[in-house]
């Protein structure tokens, strides 16, 4: 466990904490390190969470299988996101979403109840934790109103200008890049991918965006 306190402590989930805390706290979370392969699940959609995963390295997908089958990517997580978190802290509901590691990835696991009650001896570095969840489920939330706000637009057009406008305002300029490639995109936005790429096509040869791969340029004024 020691060769990856590095990579734990990069987590916004033990900021504040040193490495003597940190030591302790991992042996009495039950911690552990646990590496996925390419399409495996992490979480399964219908079952109950009762552990916090956190990623150390790699990237894991968040999606939602439709009754049809049909995919929806709700997020893309990399190293020190965590994996749902929100679901794990409302006890004893079942998951309404899968979680899809893509490449590789390195899990960082821990028991919930033990992360989010204080000890008896109420020390100083649980108390910081519990800050920090709180500060990670409060950034969560605002991902999912920027999800929503991206997902309401009535046309694939001004949704796609929505997205871009955010991650825009994310990356502080007008030229930037995004995580989804053009399938993921559309699974994102829930929308098909031909229609989106006609639109992007469209947008580029109005002069609106210009784009190539996954960077994107923004006119400044539409």
């Amino acid at each position: 466990m020691e060769k990856y306190y590095s990579k734990i402590k990069n987590s916004p989930l033990f900021c504040g904490i040193t490495d003597e805390e940190l030591t302790r706290m991992l042996k009495c979370f039950g911690g552990y390190i646990k590496k996925y392969e390419n399409g495996d699940m992490i979480i399964r959609q219908g079952e109950t969470i009762s552990k916090i995963y956190l990623i150390l390295d790699g990237e894991v997908n968040i999606e939602k299988e439709t009754y049809w089958g049909r995919r929806i990517i709700i997020q893309k997580l990399y190293a020190n996101d965590n994996i749902g978190l929100a679901l794990v802290a409302s006890k004893n509901i079942e998951a309404n979403i899968n979680a899809l590691c893509v490449g590789h990835a390195l899990v960082l696991i821990l028991n919930y109840d033990k992360c989010s009650t204080m000890c008896q001896n109420a020390c100083n570095h649980h108390s910081v934790l519990i800050r920090n969840l709180f500060k990670i489920l409060s950034k969560e939330n605002i991902e999912l109103i920027e999800k929503i706000e991206n997902i309401s637009q009535k046309t694939i057009r001004d949704k796609l200008l929505t997205y871009l406008s955010n991650e825009s305002q994310k990356h502080k300029s007008n030229v930037f890049e995004i995580q989804f490639n053009r399938q993921e995109l559309a699974d994102y936005l829930n929308i098909d991918r031909s229609a989106m790429s006609f639109e992007l096509s469209k947008l580029k040869s109005e002069g609106l965006i210009n784009y190539k791969k996954n960077k994107f340029a923004l006119k400044i004024e539409l």
